[in-house]
């Protein structure tokens, strides 16, 4: 088992995790473009990424760089961005990072035929959610396939690809987006542009309102989200994927070796919102008033290899919302929770809200 985790810039995080079975480490230099908005992420300078990396490999660990924003407006054609291109996909190369993080097939094909001892990952953003889109990234020159977070316990599409292709499969499992979420292609593009939106004074994350609003409302939502549990892992060894991300790029140290930590040993005793982004940390509506004791899950998963396919909807199917019921604590503030984004949501989605640039 290897987990592939955030890399926290700063070397006693290093320290802290150099015994532990990491795969890579996954992250980017302040300003560039990928799937956070930056005012949430580190912000190193290229001489400390350079640093970093040296001290990294000194310890036996690899890095992997993101660049895997969905959208550069199209950028990425002009000899501006070319040139750009060039020098940061040079200067990660030379720097010694093993690979790079994509979602962009152009810039798949692109770091694959200029830099090819960047070893290419595909970014879960690209939703490979099927054997014949795995197939393509692989020829591709993608050594490393993200899969995406909403077919982790889709068993027997995980059983063939595993079986039909050659690279290494990476499953997402610490993220709390709904399953088979409508407008998940929709947020991909909006944080993809979240940088200019925030220089324009405009960023609002409607999705995460929107998806906060419907976990909080309906907790067997909670437990529809295809996360994967530190004690399930070998579920997916039996299917032959042993490499797991741990989500955080956006979290402090502590948080980020608490959720490491947890997966490496199989085991957490505590809730399972304290490892799942998406269950809490919902600036500004504060802790999801719905909890989930982890080891209240205990064999949860197994039903999953039972039945064929949810991607048919639940139909008369309840085994999540009434495992919820049953196992999960609802707080006394869940109705004012709620309220709090519905009135926000209801703000944006009339008209009414605003927000002005550089206030």
């Amino acid at each position: 088992m290897k987990l592939i985790a955030p890399a926290v810039f700063d070397t006693a995080f290093l320290d802290t995790i150099a015994p532990l079975p990491i795969g890579h480490l996954y992250g980017a230099l302040g300003g560039d473009v990928g799937l956070r908005a930056n005012q949430w992420l580190p912000q190193p300078k290229i001489e400390d990424l350079a640093a970093y990396v040296e001290g990294a490999r000194r310890r036996g660990i690899s890095i992997f760089y993101c660049l895997n924003v969905a959208c550069l407006g199209n950028r990425e054609y002009t000899a501006e961005g070319q040139r750009w291109l060039v020098e940061r996909l040079g200067s990660l190369e030379e720097m010694g990072l093993e690979g790079i993080v994509l979602s962009n097939p152009y810039l798949i094909a692109f770091a694959h035929r200029r830099f090819p001892r960047l070893r290419i990952a595909v970014s879960t953003a690209t939703a490979i959610d099927s054997v014949d889109k795995a197939q393509f990234y692989a020829a591709q020159g993608a050594s490393v396939l993200y899969l995406p977070e909403f077919i982790n316990r889709d068993f027997p599409l995980l059983r063939q690809i595993r079986r039909r292709v050659d690279a290494e499969l990476v499953l997402l499992a610490n993220v709390g987006c709904l399953l088979q979420c409508p407008i998940r292609q929709y947020h991909i593009n909006l944080v993809s542009h979240s940088n200019e939106s925030l220089e324009l004074g405009t960023y609002v994350d409607y999705p995460l309102m929107w998806c906060s609003q419907e976990k909080a409302r309906d907790a067997g939502q909670m437990l529809k989200s295809p996360w994967i549990r530190p004690e399930d892992l070998e579920v997916y060894e039996s299917l032959g994927i042993d490499q797991f991300k741990i989500a955080g790029r956006e979290m402090d140290r502590p948080w980020v070796e608490r959720a490491v930590a947890a997966y490496a040993a199989r085991r957490y005793d505590g809730e399972l919102n304290d490892l799942v982004l998406g269950f809490d940390h919902l600036e500004p509506y504060g802790r999801l008033p719905v909890r989930i004791p982890n080891r209240a899950l205990d064999g949860f998963i197994e039903f999953f290899g039972k039945k064929t396919d949810c991607r048919m909807g639940c139909r008369d199917c309840r085994f999540c919302d009434d495992y919820a019921r049953d196992r999960i604590e609802v707080e006394a503030g869940r109705d004012a929770f709620v309220g709090r984004i519905d009135r926000a949501i209801a703000r944006f989605e009339g008209g009414a809200f605003r927000t002005i640039s550089g206030k």
